[in-house]
């Protein structure tokens, strides 16, 4: 037999507890080290720190409300870049448009996330 889990409702949306934490987790497992090479570029960012930032609220002392402020944070962050100059990979060669697409698609996701979080 597999381990049994207790999984504890929101009274008020009827929605697991965990499901904001749960979805943020599997995004960055998902598409984390993309992150981390496109922040990269940016000096005076590093990737897992930005990272570690949201994975904090993963703490069970952390609620949805610190996680969605953390997640807006990162947007804000993400889209900030969009105007500072960056270190170009070989794989850049003259692509500003595309590492600004990447900005905007993470920014995109972790938006979504945030929203999700505060609706939890």
């Amino acid at each position: 037999m597999g381990k049994l889990q207790t999984i504890t409702m929101n009274s008020g949306t009827g929605v697991p507890k965990d499901t904001a934490i749960r979805l943020t987790q599997e995004f960055l497992r998902r598409h984390g080290s993309g992150l981390d090479d496109l922040l990269r570029r940016f000096p005076g960012l590093h990737g897992p720190a930005f990272r570690q930032a949201i994975e904090a609220c993963f703490a069970p002392s952390e609620a949805a409300p610190e996680l969605a402020m953390a997640l807006d944070e990162a947007v804000d962050t993400l889209l900030s870049l969009q105007s500072e100059d960056f270190y170009p990979l070989p794989v850049d060669a003259g692509r500003r448009l595309r590492v600004d697409a990447g900005l905007r698609w993470y920014a995109a996701r972790l938006h979504d996330l945030a929203r999700a979080a505060r609706r939890m």
